[in-house]
């Protein structure tokens, strides 16, 4: 994940728990006057409701804790304020462990849930087959970080790959060859980039990462990447190692492009001048949007 995306995506997850924390001590808080100023006995079962919600929030363990607590509170105050029986004490104790019971059960089921929701969470951000974002959080992401830069400064360069031949692959060694080639590139591609960078599944044979640099940053990056997966071997499941290339496609924002759909274009261009030219190879093109010039620079 992007740094930044980490580092808020932390800062809300403190907050969340603060707050959540809150209005459990303060629902224990509550029940604990309720129960302490009516001095009622038969009250007891409202802390069923702050164990609950102990479960649902915090899951085993908080019903560990606010259980834990409301045993040491109820019995304390049978014993002090009404001199209850070692019978009375005993019914109370079953009834808490029961209530505890329920609260961990329900614990688990909520952190379950919770862990499965999360996964969904994830499945819809990444891409399943090579582990990278996906196109719909590369767009949202893309226009964050041109909204940033046309609000702070600074510079973003975007890599666009393509694997080359990628059919006459699929076609010689098989779909699920094919499917083991984008999981390498995709490890290769995550092994290369920043934690601030983003790296994602374009479509199809088609790879993209979003840098925080200029057009220098965003070609040295391509070229990495382009060596890297040009002298390795990709393993497959008939014992065959085979090799494969990537072309590629360098474009930058604002220098390059007047806006988020422009500087997808102008990498795009530049990914099949890279085609062209004879693939394995980078090509930069950027845009002086002062005089609308396009320079193109190309290497292998």
């Amino acid at each position: 994940m992007p740094e930044a995306s980490q580092l808020h995506g932390n800062q809300r997850s403190r907050r969340l728990v603060a707050r959540r924390a809150l209005a459990l001590c303060a629902t224990l808080a509550l029940v604990s006057a309720v129960v302490l100023s009516l001095d009622a006995l038969w009250l007891w079962p409202l802390f069923i409701f702050p164990l609950l919600l102990a479960a649902v929030l915090f899951f085993e363990l908080g019903a560990l804790i606010v259980g834990g607590w409301l045993g040491v509170f109820l019995i304390a105050w049978l014993v002090t304020a009404h001199s209850a029986t070692a019978s009375e004490i005993r019914a109370t104790v079953v009834g808490l462990l029961a209530t505890w019971l329920a609260g961990l059960i329900l614990g688990r089921v909520q952190r379950r849930h919770h862990r499965l929701q999360e996964l969904l969470a994830a499945s819809s951000l990444t891409d399943r087959l090579t582990g990278l974002y996906n196109y719909g959080t590369f767009v949202d992401y893309l226009h964050n970080e041109v909204r940033r830069a046309d609000r702070y400064g600074g510079q973003l360069a975007l890599v666009m790959f393509d694997l080359d031949h990628f059919k006459r692959f699929n076609d010689r060694y098989g779909h699920e060859a094919g499917n083991d080639l984008l999981r390498h590139v995709g490890a290769l591609l995550s092994a290369q980039v920043r934690d601030a960078d983003l790296a994602a599944r374009y479509g199809g044979e088609e790879f993209t990462v979003l840098i925080r640099g200029d057009e220098r940053d965003g070609y040295e990056l391509a070229q990495r990447v382009r060596v890297a997966i040009a002298t390795s071997r990709v393993s497959l499941r008939n014992g065959l190692a085979v090799s494969a290339t990537v072309s590629a496609g360098v474009a930058t924002y604002p220098v390059g492009a007047l806006d988020e759909t422009e500087l997808i274009e102008r990498a795009d261009r530049a990914l099949y001048e890279s085609k062209r030219r004879g693939r394995n190879r980078v090509t930069v093109q950027a845009i002086d949007v002062t005089t609308q010039r396009a320079p193109v620079r190309a290497s292998a």
